[in-house]
């Protein structure tokens, strides 16, 4: 695989996966949750989202799959 389609994937994989964060937002919004933060830096790592209902504070991973069987097997 040439650098170039490497970079074609990742930007696609990327661009994917901002849109499966804003569906997860959305649907949480739904859920009656607020959003305080989307891809919050974190010494260990990266926070998709942040979302609270009440007193419960949501830390959200969020992650894409191209079909039912992938997202219930990862």
């Amino acid at each position: 695989m040439t650098a170039g389609a490497r970079q074609a994937r990742g930007a696609a994989a990327r661009k994917l996966g901002r849109r499966a964060e804003v569906w997860a937002a959305l649907w949480l919004m739904l859920k009656g949750y607020r959003i305080l933060g989307f891809r919050l830096a974190t010494p260990l790592g990266e926070i998709d989202l942040l979302a609270q209902r009440g007193k419960v504070l949501a830390v959200v991973e969020v992650k894409s799959r191209t079909s039912l069987e992938a997202a219930l097997e990862a």
